[in-house]
């Protein structure tokens, strides 16, 4: 198998996607390329980790890795050449300007580089998404200003919309509007009113008909008031008048009548559409402007305002080949995830870089370009996501498209169970294959009509049957169902997992460090109780401190009262993307980030378009509790394959009367159909070892697929899975650096509870971080630092007792000799899914040497260990060797132990 620089995989469920980036990606590596010159895209950031650490680990198991063979085959070289090679290419990764993102933040790269020309501020910060409250009130603002309330008003009544229903309306298509002329309206000649017309023609059809001897109910339908009311009668939308109510007194000039009617209400019909798009794309200019003007003034930007502004730049206001060179000229392998879900705009920003690549001139001779799918699985479209972009763009571009049909995600019960219940309705199906080793696995399909009591008791089965929690996942329709589900199991004592609950911000020691922050700030008492509360000690042990210093202030908080699990950790980290201490108290609970899985226990709930992409070893889908919602969407959008033709404004009943709206409606409708197929197969896919489908019996979720009551195989218990080829397992070493901060999983610096000898402590480890050199100048300096952020806590003579202690370590023959070389204070590493600080970690002629302070030995064998666990990452990473010493400044001494 060699090396095709232009290829895609359809990769269905379960079936190695990430396995195969990774082996695309470590292929180049072990073919000599530039980590530098490889760009790899994915839609979240769990997958740009993901992919991340399993280049990582597979580089370093990869005498023991599956990938191993694939990448010897694909490089052309026996795997003996892989493997001499593997340290070097891993040095190469980790020493390089590693480019594995997402695609919102490839854009932030590139407008960061550009933002001047954009207008902006170089460091804007991202946010999930503009302040709501403030944007309405300076969008209305604009509109007063521009004079536009009477617009604003009649798209109000042309549409029967509240504000707020428009406003979220100029939300969805401000992430579109590239793809439509926003000034295609303007000009254009709208028809002429011809209500009057369709109504007088109606009441002289119904002069004719009621004329004549009918029913009570056939005299009914011709009672026309008003034109309001003529729109609501059924023989409207008739191709004739000769069917059962008229029958007998049916006449040809009738249908003539009903023609002209007809003709007339379509072209008031259009005549709406033509308004209401005048007036909405005049509006939508004012919410363009609106948000653009917010945008610079706070310098904040949305992905979405990012990705636009990107595009602007490209397409109006740069070229795209001096973009890309200044990008990077480097750039000649691309590698994209989960294109399926691409959108019109992202491609077209990518477009440019894809035909460059694909011309093979210059530095991009040699180049790739790379990319995985799966149709069946485009879930996004009203997000803007085209899945027909896949197969267009492979046809665009000559790329080879092959399907990967093995399931390494599920036991073979539940593959053969998706494969019978798609396979026809899915265009296209190709059914998945299980290897031996999955065979087993279990599936049931129960009907009941008390759903929610239903899931309980399949969810108290699962637990009796040994089953932890955090392996069952329960996927709902929508996120009301998803609230009902929660509420219900809560009542019946099961912790369980939301959207909302797995945020970082919802985590306890997160809550804690907020609650701290805003009594630090605000100094009211409420926020050192639920502080408190939270950590479960008195509130005397709280005391406010200047939080001017925000990071400084969190990890001293971390530190006194072991807090440093996860979670916080990546709070921290999160802290500074905040300006200042106000930014902080007031904007923290609007920050998005989800906390580490395994700070999250409980059952998962979710709904089935949050479930992509994961998976889980007992899976519940449960039905919808409501009823289906009816369209809602104002406008339907007409596509050919990737490209907007059209748009039509939604009128009921139109279709009966006008041909092209017809065509387009019904296309809507077969996308909608498409789009409820995929969501299902991604809901049934997601189960690794049991899958249990709780449907209804009437106006069921899953009609579609005509599920019978069934029960298949056999429920396993305890135990894993065996493992995938493409599998993720534990990281042996990923170096991190989340600022200054105590180690989280070593014992405290001090074995005391007594107060001021802790904050002695980390007042001692604090000075040595701060000092630039170790010499008597730099320790000058650091101690000014401490004095200003311990003074207050240490006591008397603990400042000079520092000094001294300090000053006698920096003259230590030892200290000396060992500290020659390349220093790195307060060094973050990660190994074996523990995270550690290295105190002093110094390199000098292909030797580590890792030193931690401490001043007592009363669990020194405690902290052997733990340098020997430091010692074995060290050498995991660089494959050089590692040296580990204890350093005890005590009051008179200074000790060294030789870990050895």
């Amino acid at each position: 198998m060699a090396f095709e620089p232009f290829l895609a995989y359809e990769a269905s469920a379960g079936s190695g996607k990430t396995f195969n980036l990774v082996v695309r990606y470590l292929s180049l590596l072990f073919m000599g390329e530039n980590p530098a010159s490889i760009v790899a895209l994915t839609f979240t950031n769990k997958a740009a980790n993901e992919m991340l650490e399993r280049v990582i680990i597979t580089l370093e198991e990869l005498p023991s890795r599956s990938e191993l063979a694939q990448i010897a085959l694909l490089c052309a070289k026996c795997e003996e050449e892989i493997l001499d090679e593997r340290r070097a290419v891993l040095e190469r990764f980790l020493r390089s300007d590693v480019q594995i993102s997402t695609l919102d933040k490839f854009f932030g790269r590139i407008l960061r580089k550009f933002a001047l020309n954009a207008g902006f501020v170089p460091t804007f910060k991202t946010i999930q998404q503009p302040h709501e409250t403030a944007l309405l009130e300076r969008f209305l603002n604009e509109i007063e200003v521009s004079k536009a309330t009477d617009a604003l008003v009649h798209l109000s009544i042309l549409s029967d919309k509240r504000l707020n229903d428009l406003f979220g309306l100029l939300a969805a298509l401000y992430s579109k509007y590239k793809e439509f002329d926003l000034n295609g309206f303007d000009g254009i000649e709208i028809p002429q009113d011809l209500t009057d017309t369709a109504l007088s023609l109606a009441r002289e059809l119904a002069s004719s008909v009621l004329s004549k001897p009918l029913s009570e109910r056939a005299r009914k339908t011709m009672q026309i008031e008003s034109y309001d009311d003529l729109l609501e009668k059924s023989w409207l939308t008739k191709p004739t008048l000769e069917y059962w109510d008229f029958k007998k007194i049916y006449e040809p000039h009738m249908d003539d009548l009903l023609v002209a009617i007809q003709k007339a209400v379509a072209s008031q019909m259009r005549r709406r559409e033509l308004l209401y798009f005048k007036e909405l794309f005049a509006i939508l200019g004012l919410y363009i402007k609106t948000r653009n003007a917010m945008s610079k003034q706070s310098n904040e930007l949305s992905f979405d305002d990012i990705t636009l502004n990107v595009h602007t730049l490209l397409r109006e206001k740069l070229e795209s080949e001096f973009l890309y060179f200044r990008l990077d000229s480097r750039l000649k392998h691309l590698l994209l995830d989960e294109f399926q879900d691409t959108s019109i705009i992202q491609f077209d920003i990518l477009r440019p870089l894809i035909e460059e690549i694909r011309s093979g001139i210059g530095v991009n001779e040699g180049g790739s370009f790379f990319f995985v799918g799966d149709v069946k699985q485009s879930i996004y479209r009203f997000r803007g996501g085209v899945s027909a972009l896949f197969h267009q763009v492979a046809e665009l571009f000559d790329v080879r498209v092959e399907p990967l049909r093995i399931n390494y995600r599920s036991r073979s019960a539940i593959v053969e169970f998706v494969n019978r219940s798609f396979e026809g309705k899915i265009k296209g199906y190709i059914p998945q294959q299980s290897p031996e080793k999955y065979a087993g696995g279990y599936v049931e399909v129960i009907e009941t009509d008390d759903l929610l009591e239903t899931l309980a008791k399949r969810v108290e089965g699962l637990v009796g049957k040994g089953i932890a929690l955090e392996e069952i996942a329960v996927l709902t329709v929508t996120n009301k169902d998803g609230s009902a589900v929660e509420e219900h199991l809560s009542s019946k004592g099961y912790d369980v997992v939301t959207e909302t609950t797995a945020r970082l911000v919802a985590q306890r020691s997160v809550r804690a460090i907020i609650e701290y922050l805003r009594y630090c700030y605000f100094g009211e008492a409420i926020y050192r109780a639920n502080c408190a509360a939270l950590i479960a000690v008195d509130p005397s042990r709280i005391g406010r401190v200047d939080v001017s210093d925000v990071d400084a202030a969190v990890i001293d908080f971390v530190r006194r009262f072991r807090l440093a699990d996860k979670s916080a950790l990546m709070f921290i980290e999160a802290l500074r993307g905040y300006r200042d201490i106000e930014e902080v108290v007031l904007e923290i609970d609007r920050l998005d980030t989800a906390s580490p899985q395994s700070d999250l226990k409980g059952i998962r709930i979710m709904t089935v378009h949050k479930s992509k992409g994961l998976e889980f070893e007992h899976v519940i889908v449960l039905d919808r509790l409501g009823n289906a919602r009816s369209h809602s969407d104002p406008i339907v959008y007409e596509y050919d394959g990737a490209q907007l033709r059209g748009m039509h404004y939604r009128i009921k009943n139109r279709e009966a009367l006008d041909a092209g709206y017809a065509k387009a409606l019904e296309a809507e409708k077969e996308a909608a159909r498409e789009d409820q197929l995929n969501a299902l197969y991604v809901a049934l896919t997601r189960a690794a070892l049991s899958l249990s489908v709780i449907r209804k019996t009437k106006g069921s979720w899953f009609e579609p697929l005509e599920l019978p009551v069934c029960e298949i195989g056999l429920l396993e218990c305890g135990g894993h899975r065996p493992q995938p080829l493409a599998a993720p397992q534990p990281s042996t070493y990923k170096g991190l650096r989340f600022g200054r901060q105590d180690e989280t999983l070593r014992p405290p610096k001090e074995a005391t509870h007594d107060y001021a000898a802790v904050q002695f402590g980390l007042a001692l480890h604090y000075t040595l971080e701060m000092m630039g050199d170790f010499d008597p100048s730099s320790l000058k300096n650091a101690l000014e630092s401490t004095r200003n952020r311990y003074g207050a806590v240490l006591h008397s003579g603990a400042m000079e007792e520092i000094e001294r202690r300090i000053g006698r370590l920096i003259t230590d023959g030892m200290f000396e000799k060992l500290v020659r070389g390349d220093i790195r204070k307060e060094q973050m590493i990660r190994h074996k899914e523990a995270i550690g600080i290295i105190d002093l970690l110094v390199y000098n002629e292909g030797q580590w040497t890792i030193i931690d302070y401490k001043s007592g030995r009363e669990e020194e064998h405690k902290h052997k260990d733990q340098i020997g666990r430091y010692k074995e990452a060290i050498t995991a990473l660089t494959g050089e060797k590692a040296v580990g010493y204890l350093c005890y400044i005590n009051e008179e001494t200074i000790e060294w132990v030789e870990c050895l």
